[in-house]
């Protein structure tokens, strides 16, 4: 397909092109790997109101925990972390750019915990035509899913946000909140912008998730030899004080591993069987509740163009390649197109053609 040859003779239909470099990486939070920006933090063991980060909160993206693997087009965290009563908190948080292009956010956590992290896309677009273009953001969106598990306060919250110049042009925000009391309600519209309005929706109070789909921001007119910047953050935050109740563990120290007698553990707490010499007891231990907000692989599909798919997914339906006769500097494969403008063309001919 050749997309040189669709054009518009009032409002002609381009592409915008991508100028500037990568942006330079940074050892501080967040961290910013090409046009990838990662953000992580945490707190175990307090009491947490919603999404408000309490004092002293731990950077994720020094934490010695924290697994970096990068690349010079974009980074992949994987922390988890926990603390001596078991309470603990889990990232996934990743981007990449080049032949293509995909990212996403995940934060969980059990027991007493604050999490919360972020994955932005940035990237500036300049109209190098002599006229002014439509620019259209197409894009697909995996499934993700925000929910709350166990008894006690908790919060988890997800949003989407794409931004043009820092103003934001479609949005979608799903927030469980869970009062000590159990009382426990999901929001998924109030904050809802635009395109993403639709994405994500409550299947309970303590429950929300989608199964993806693709999508289309229109960016608006972009006037000859003007840029714009921009930006897709994908949020992921959670905090609770949960629980599920309890069980019984059996916990022994020394021998070889505890194996013995039960009756006669439960009476003298002493393992005579095999492994002699160990001790061990059976105690009652918390069972841990859970939060958990997450979506990612916002480019993890093939954009149409009037039905007609101009890019190969590739392996795992991830975006390869780049369009036909379009320079795509830096093989970035994220690109505007006036969808809307093409179908305006179309009419226009046939107008043209009975007249």
């Amino acid at each position: 397909m050749n997309i040189h040859s669709v054009r518009l003779r009032a409002v002609p239909v381009a592409v915008a092109v991508l100028l500037g470099g990568l942006w330079s990486s940074a050892n501080a939070l967040p961290v910013t790997y090409g046009n990838i920006t990662l953000d992580a933090s945490y707190h175990l063991g307090g009491t947490y109101s919603g999404g408000t980060v309490p004092a002293g909160v731990i950077d994720g993206m020094t934490d010695p925990s924290a697994t970096i693997y990068t690349t010079p087009g974009g980074a992949d965290l994987y922390l988890f972390t926990n603390d001596a009563n078991g309470n603990n908190a889990f990232f996934h948080t990743y981007g990449f750019t080049g032949a293509y292009t995909y990212f996403g956010a995940r934060a969980s956590g059990a027991g007493d915990f604050f999490a919360s992290t972020r994955a932005t896309f940035s990237q500036v677009f300049t109209n190098t035509t002599s006229s002014a273009q439509l620019f259209n953001f197409a894009f697909h969106v995996a499934g993700g899913d925000v929910g709350i598990t166990g008894q006690g306060s908790g919060y988890a919250d997800l949003m989407l946000n794409i931004k043009k110049n820092g103003s934001s042009v479609a949005r979608s925000r799903t927030t469980i909140t869970q009062s000590s009391s159990g009382s426990a309600s999901c929001d998924d519209s109030s904050s809802d912008l635009g395109a993403l309005g639709s994405y994500m929706g409550c299947a309970s109070p303590t429950g929300a998730s989608d199964g993806g789909g693709l999508y289309n921001v229109n960016m608006g007119l972009i006037g000859a030899g003007e840029s714009f910047v921009l930006d897709y953050d994908i949020i992921a935050t959670v905090s609770g004080n949960l629980t599920q109740g309890t069980r019984i563990e059996e916990h022994c120290t020394g021998g070889y591993g505890g194996y013995g007698d039960v009756a006669t553990l439960l009476s003298v707490g002493t393992n005579n069987g095999y492994g002699g010499g160990s001790i061990c007891e059976f105690v009652t231990v918390p069972v841990l509740g859970e939060a958990i907000a997450r979506s990612g692989d916002p480019f993890a599909a093939p954009i149409f163009v009037n039905g007609v798919p101009v890019n190969d997914p590739g392996p795992g339906g991830n975006l390869q390649g780049t369009f036909n006769d379009v320079p795509e500097p830096g093989s970035v494969a994220l690109v505007g197109l006036g969808l809307a403008g093409l179908a305006a063309m179309r009419r226009y001919r046939k107008q043209g053609d009975t007249t």
